[in-house]
């Protein structure tokens, strides 16, 4: 668990306070008293009477019923009100377009998929969204005042500083798009651009299954296959902002060939293209999804890559056989990685852990930890799925804007001369 930022007592950095109040209020599942903030957070109890006082006023927090327990004082919980305020998060991916709404405690209120903007122009892909975000707060009773802005998470390379979408592979038409821009004028919100790892990331320490947790790391398997990595609290973004590409990690040493030279690159190997051709090749499935995986078209990909996930579900030795040895190279990367950044959780989601997590998973321990690094007096790393399912980008699309608003930074806290 990390420990929390600290505050300060000074007038003047009250943004920060509110902010460090809030983060302790939502790490704590069952609340906080005003004693307990206090202690947590350094904060002198006045600091905090006045804090909570300004934010149950706003609707940001609410009270719940006193509790006693044992033979100590009562203590009031705070929590943070769902209905405080809200976010949209968007997710650009090569099958579709997801948006969601999601109110402060990261729970989703609205949901519309839309169709694959692969082939279609970007211009036509924004209008689409900007006309159905005043759908979405329509229908969960939202207004727009409650909406602290719009997170967009797209596949790199993206550029955060213009909020520019570059050159993404398997969505051709999308070049130096500036996506940002043109949701902010069409809809009048503040918008954030990210990278979908990035956002699977923040999402998950937000309200999913890496919450409290300083150090830790979400993979993303899916077309791509990417990592979004925090290390003592702080997301890695890179000098450009698109760190987390490890399509080039090797995790067979005689796996298929890669244009980089390699070979057995993850991003070659684990891919759904990549297991569809595995099936092939151990005849598992026929011939003919070969064509598929050669169109590159990501619709029919995903189709040849569900028929084998329903092999699966039936049990079929062969495709089982698959996925199984498929396990061994995800091992090989996630142990990699954990001991790279000596994470304490992994959590691993996308649509290709969807359908077949529940092969993944109980295999993941037994070939993981033998190869950690020992660290000891520690726990052992855990591995675990994403708490929010197939929508994890979006949602964390979303709490890039919740933890850009309500999440503490150091930055400030700057002092002015």
């Amino acid at each position: 668990m990390r420990a929390l930022r600290r505050g300060t007592n000074l007038s003047r950095v009250a943004g920060f306070n509110e902010a460090v109040v809030i983060d302790a209020i939502r790490r704590a599942r069952d609340g906080l008293s005003r004693v307990e903030i206090s202690g947590q957070t350094g904060l002198s109890a006045q600091t905090v009477s006045n804090i909570v006082r300004r934010m149950l006023e706003s609707g940001l927090l609410q009270e719940g019923d006193r509790v006693t327990q044992g033979l100590g004082k009562p203590r009031t919980p705070l929590t943070l009100h769902p209905d405080g305020r809200y976010a949209v998060g968007v997710h650009l991916d090569p099958l579709m377009v997801t948006i969601v709404l999601v109110n402060l405690r990261g729970e989703v209120a609205a949901h519309v998929q839309r169709p694959s903007p692969a082939s279609a122009e970007p211009s036509e892909v924004v209008a689409d969204i900007a006309a159905q975000v005043p759908l979405l707060l329509e229908r969960a009773g939202v207004g727009i005042d409650l909406v602290a802005g719009l997170g967009f998470a797209s596949p790199g390379p993206i550029n955060t500083e213009h909020g520019t979408v570059l050159d993404p592979p398997h969505l051709p038409h999308w070049r130096y798009v500036p996506v940002a821009d043109e949701l902010a004028e069409r809809l009048g919100l503040p918008v954030v651009l990210d990278k979908d790892v990035v956002a699977a990331a923040v999402g998950e320490r937000w309200t999913g299954a890496t919450l409290g947790q300083a150090n830790s790391l979400f993979l993303y398997l899916s077309t791509g296959i990417g990592a979004g990595v925090a290390v003592d609290d702080t997301i890695l973004r890179g000098s450009t902002g698109n760190a987390g590409d490890i399509g080039h990690l090797i995790v067979d040493a005689r796996g298929p060939a890669c244009h980089c030279g390699q070979q057995g690159c993850i991003g070659v190997t684990l891919s759904p293209a990549a297991l569809v051709e595995s099936a092939v090749a151990a005849r598992v499935l026929g011939g003919a999804h070969l064509d598929a995986v050669r169109s590159a078209d990501p619709a029919r990909v995903d189709s040849s890559f569900a028929a084998l996930c329903e092999l699966v579900d039936a049990g079929d030795a062969g495709a089982v056989g698959v996925v199984d040895a498929s396990a061994v190279q995800l091992a090989k990367a996630i142990t990699t990685l954990a001991n790279m950044f000596d994470t304490d959780v992994v959590a691993v989601g996308g649509p290709t852990w969807m359908r077949l997590g529940k092969v993944y998973l109980p295999r993941l321990d037994d070939l993981v930890q033998p190869g950690l690094v020992h660290r000891p007096g520690t726990k052992p790393v855990s591995v675990v799925g994403t708490a929010l399912g197939e929508d994890v980008i979006a949602v964390g699309a979303a709490c890039l804007v919740l933890d850009h608003e309500f999440a503490p930074a150091v930055s400030s806290i700057a002092l002015a001369h």
